[in-house]
């Protein structure tokens, strides 16, 4: 038996998480991701959700680091599923020594069935098609594969029509290989007060393909549709007996959740810093930066910092965005480079080098939130966060009084 401990410290070197140092004195630049609010999350809507909570980790677990924080959440926040986007991601998630279920929810491509089987991957079936695939793949290892049925009953993406969730029953009904563990659906706009009424109806859509299923002598133990945003907006109705979450574990729900109700208690989990590397004074009418877009207007301090778009701060935050540097907004001034970034710190009192710039987090009582950060871009901040490329070291911050066997 090992301690949560010793399975996150084998993890800190493995793809998906860097090194965590102790501190980060010898950091150019990071992103700190804080487990121990993680698991507060966690625990916070698995009470909301009164059911099993999906942790969806899917694409590096949104920018966090796909194995450290699947083994935090396993080992101490005891979670109930993982839920991923690949097949690849599975597999990554049970090499690393994740025994939790894990539902593949963009399903799987030809060629990619065996390891759905070898690894114990529950999986959606984009098209009846895959039925004879996967009958085949579990049948020639004489095991059994789960699958969770996607139906679309709105969002038009992957998910089976109606005809297609006829055809799908139809190809299983002779499968002795595979049990069909679950139906489940997403949905397209939970987070608008002004489509509740097609939030509703794909419930009831919903309800309805369950029905089918049911008379066509499945009886799946799971039926969820909740994401972050219909847990928020639509329980109980929207939770069945299992909920995806995915931005409000992270603590993101600014800019994903309904403003019609309370925003939940959740907090973030992320952010993001680097170091002023350089320091500079120029006078009145310098230009700066690629394609000289910026030009002074008065004798400017200018600090760099190693973050650019190849970390990925984005380039449309040239001349837009800010960071925080002793607790004052420095703006982005120039374009973004690739490697580094100008900050002007004119006004920020005895700016030194080695001065940390926070682009995302607080420094006192100023905050620039991912949603801030992610709204100079236009976007949404799960896109800001899963945008954070490898070059970023994770350094994670974990409770080292969490126990439990790994």
């Amino acid at each position: 038996m090992s301690s949560c401990n010793d399975a996150f410290a084998r993890l800190r070197l493995a793809p998906g998480g860097q090194a965590a140092p102790a501190t980060t004195a010898g950091l150019a630049a990071w992103a700190e991701i804080d487990l121990r609010q993680l698991k507060r999350n966690y625990q916070w809507l698995r009470q909301r959700a009164g059911a099993p909570v999906m942790a969806m980790v899917k694409a590096n677990a949104y920018g966090h680091g796909l194995l450290p924080v699947a083994t935090y959440l396993q080992d101490a926040a005891q979670a109930d599923w993982f839920g991923v986007a690949t097949p690849e991601e599975g597999v990554a998630l049970r090499q690393a020594g994740i025994a939790r279920p894990i539902l593949v929810i963009g399903g799987f491509w030809l060629g990619q069935e065996a390891a759905v089987v070898d690894y114990d991957l529950a999986t959606t079936l984009p098209d009846p098609s895959y039925v004879a695939v996967l009958e085949r793949a579990a049948a020639a290892r004489g095991v059994i594969a789960a699958v969770h049925l996607e139906v679309d009953t709105g969002i038009g993406r992957l998910g089976l029509s109606p005809d297609q969730l006829t055809a799908t029953l139809k190809a299983l009904q002779p499968c002795r290989h595979i049990r069909v563990d679950g139906l489940m659906t997403h949905f397209a706009a939970a987070d608008a007060p002004e489509q509740a009424d097609f939030t509703r109806e794909q419930i009831r859509r919903h309800a309805l393909a369950l029905e089918q299923t049911r008379a066509a002598g499945f009886a799946p133990r799971y039926v969820h549709l909740a994401n972050s945003a219909g847990l928020h907006a639509f329980p109980p109705a929207a939770t069945g007996n299992l909920a995806r979450i995915g931005g409000l574990l992270y603590g993101i729900a600014g800019d994903a959740l309904s403003p019609a109700f309370p925003p939940p208690p959740t907090g973030p989990v992320l952010s993001l810093h680097a170091r002023i590397l350089g320091l500079k004074a120029v006078p009145a009418g310098t230009p700066l930066g690629y394609g000289c877009t910026f030009t002074t207007r008065r004798p400017t301090r200018v600090a760099t910092v190693p973050l650019g778009y190849g970390d990925g701060l984005h380039r449309i935050q040239s001349n837009r965005g800010d960071a925080l540097v002793r607790g004052r907004k420095a703006p982005i001034i120039g374009r973004v480079s690739m490697d580094v970034t100008m900050l002007d710190v004119t006004e920020v009192p005895d700016v030194a080098l080695g001065d940390v710039a926070t682009f995302i987090g607080a420094q006192g009582a100023a905050v620039i939130s991912a949603e801030d950060y992610a709204a100079v871009m236009d976007t949404i901040a799960l896109e800001a966060t899963t945008s954070l490329t490898a070059r970023v070291t994770r350094r994670y911050l974990f409770d080292p009084t969490d126990t439990s066997s790994a």
